[in-house]
């Protein structure tokens, strides 16, 4: 963990290098770049202990992500590749961004582990994209590839001992406990899955009739963790109950995708749904075994 944030800034240097050295890229394209590149290299001179800056660039980076969704809002979005696919999710995106921004900058433990979760959602889903755009250097594989380098700056402030403790507000979250690590892994988890639910229902429903279970399902994992976080017990076990439907919401997705070429769509949001829902599980099965 202690070289996460220099390792995270060569690699952002040489990949953005790799994707703009005598590209003909409009100005978003430099603009995201330099507030990537900048944030990367700040947060690997930023001495350890400033857990405050630290939090300050992660925001900074959410901020960044809640404008560029912001411009896709209002029919203004500066890149080749539309990423949001609808405006309704890009307002969610919006929200988000500035709503966890502000929660980083005031020390809330719930806006830490929503841009880690987002964070971690954007790294995964740029991976997932850059591995079928290997070799490719136009814009497209650009904004796959800045997605997977801003979330891995934005995972390497937050996670960083000092601003762990900082935003550490309740002593129950610094336990070693089966119960806690399961519920916090599970609640981030699905603060990751829940933007995948509506950008699968809203962007590409492949499977038309299960675009009304993933609209259900989101608000669910969204309060489950939101009650984890309020120490609530309740809340793993909607956890639990959500990792119920997401299962099967991911295979009746499967089932009836319409195209046999979608099969790789359902395949990428697969990668975001079954780790929610078996991290869910896990933290309801301990919940229910502890209670015993």
């Amino acid at each position: 963990m202690r070289c996460l944030p220099a390792a995270t800034a060569v690699l952002t240097l040489a990949t953005m290098t790799y994707f703009l050295w005598g590209a003909d890229a409009g100005a978003g394209v430099w603009i995201a770049t330099s507030i990537a590149s900048t944030g990367a290299v700040l947060g690997a001179l930023v001495p350890a202990h400033r857990a405050r800056v630290h939090a300050a660039i992660a925001a900074a980076l959410m901020l960044a992500v809640g404008g560029f969704a912001a411009t896709r809002v209002i029919g203004r979005w500066p890149f080749a590749w539309d990423a949001l696919a609808d405006r309704r999710y890009a307002a969610f995106i919006a929200t988000m961004g500035l709503a966890v921004a502000v929660g980083l900058v005031r020390g809330k433990l719930w806006a830490r582990w929503a841009a880690i979760a987002f964070a971690a959602g954007s790294a995964l889903g740029g991976s997932l994209n850059s591995i079928n755009m290997r070799g490719v250097r136009d814009e497209t594989a650009w904004l796959a590839a800045i997605g997977v380098v801003g979330g891995l700056t934005i995972i390497s402030q937050l996670v960083r001992p000092s601003v762990r403790e900082a935003f550490t507000t309740h002593a129950v979250w610094m336990s070693r406990d089966r119960l806690v690590r399961s519920a916090r892994w599970a609640a981030i988890a699905n603060f990751a899955a829940a933007p995948m639910l509506l950008l699968y229902a809203f962007g590409q429903p492949v499977a038309p009739s299960t675009v009304y279970s993933a609209i259900v399902i989101a608000p669910v994992l969204f309060a489950g963790s939101t009650l984890v976080i309020m120490r609530r017990t309740a809340g793993v076990l909607v956890l639990a109950v959500g990792g119920l439907a997401l299962l099967a919401h991911t295979a009746a997705t499967a089932r009836y995708v319409e195209l046999a070429m979608n099969e790789r769509v359902v395949g990428y949001y697969a990668a975001f749904w079954l780790p929610a829902a078996l991290l869910g599980l896990v933290a309801g099965g301990v919940a229910i075994w502890r209670s015993r």
